[in-house]
């Protein structure tokens, strides 16, 4: 299928894009071993250039908050095990690229193990890729050698939509993701990031419904944002100030209606509650201070009946 990086090569239109199911669950991984053990990204470190400290204990409520956030809007939550020596395994959309089982024949879902930028990061991806594997997955890498892919952390599904935005930059390589159109019966949209603070794409873009999304424009080139308000009915923009401090493009829905996010993207959250969502706002300082919220700390997935 066609792989888009401009306005001008666009030759659908959003509402005929094919339908996708909803998730229907969330894979987390256990945050036993989560701090700020490296710096890999602007928001690990304080104005002194040390590495934050992270409150494990307060932590751990925080992302059990978030779990039972998502149970009690009826998502299932499958669990990743801790894994030594990998703090940020916690952030768990980037190891893996889930391709929906309805875009196949024979309807099983596939998955993309991720290639990781950092080495500190590398070990995590067998290990979530194991868990998904025990879930029906059937695991199909890169064939490139060198390409690199961040999964869910630059590969956005827009929700409910055969469409999946690509982020290019820090991370993930273009050639990743023509590998993918080549592979794939999807449409893939590549933006390009242009700020460091948000460095993955899903920092600066949330799907929030089939016609929705929430971004911040100053994350990307001209023609990401052209494509971007070419393409969605209804691109919303976070607050900037929110966006950056607060990763307020960080968020996640699963479902087109409710909108999980950082607690103090306030502005955001008003702008979202006027566009008509539910807004379930919640505590995620202690990730935020290792350059991840909500959308991070999950992979949606299924459905896999």
């Amino acid at each position: 299928m066609p792989l888009y990086q401009s306005v001008d090569e666009l030759d659908f239109r959003f509402e005929d894009l094919q339908p996708l199911p909803l998730p229907d669950r969330v894979l987390m991984a256990d945050p036993r071993d989560f701090e700020c053990a490296y710096a890999i990204n602007p928001h690990m470190v304080d104005e002194r250039g040390e590495l934050k400290r992270v409150d494990r204990e307060l932590a751990r409520r925080q992302w059990s908050a978030l779990r039972d956030a998502f149970e009690a809007s009826g998502l299932r939550v499958d669990l990743v095990p801790p894994l030594d020596r990998h703090p940020d395994l916690v952030f768990c959309a980037n190891p893996a690229l889930p391709m929906p089982r309805a875009l196949f024949a024979d309807g099983r879902p596939r998955l993309v193990p991720s290639r990781m930028a950092h080495p500190e990061r590398r070990g995590e991806v067998e290990h979530v890729v194991a868990t998904l594997r025990a879930l029906g997955y059937a695991i199909e890498p890169l064939r490139g050698a060198s390409q690199r892919l961040e999964g869910m952390g630059d590969g956005i599904w827009q929700l409910g939509r055969a469409l999946l935005w690509a982020g290019v930059g820090p991370r993930s390589d273009l050639a990743a993701w023509q590998e993918l159109a080549e592979r794939y019966p999807m449409r893939i949209v590549t933006l390009s990031l242009v700020d460091p603070a948000l460095y993955h794409l899903d920092t600066a873009l949330a799907s929030l419904a089939p016609d929705a999304c929430l971004w911040w424009p100053g994350a990307f080139d001209a023609r990401g944002r052209a494509l971007i308000e070419k393409l969605v009915p209804r691109a919303i923009a976070a607050d900037a100030d929110e966006a950056r401090r607060f990763l307020a493009c960080n968020a996640f829905s699963a479902d087109g209606k409710r909108v999980f996010i950082e607690r103090r993207c306030t502005r955001t959250s008003a702008t979202l509650r006027d566009a008509g969502f539910e807004v379930i706002p919640l505590d995620t300082s202690e990730f935020l201070k290792s350059g991840g919220s909500v959308f991070c700390m999950k992979l949606a997935h299924g459905p896999l009946a």
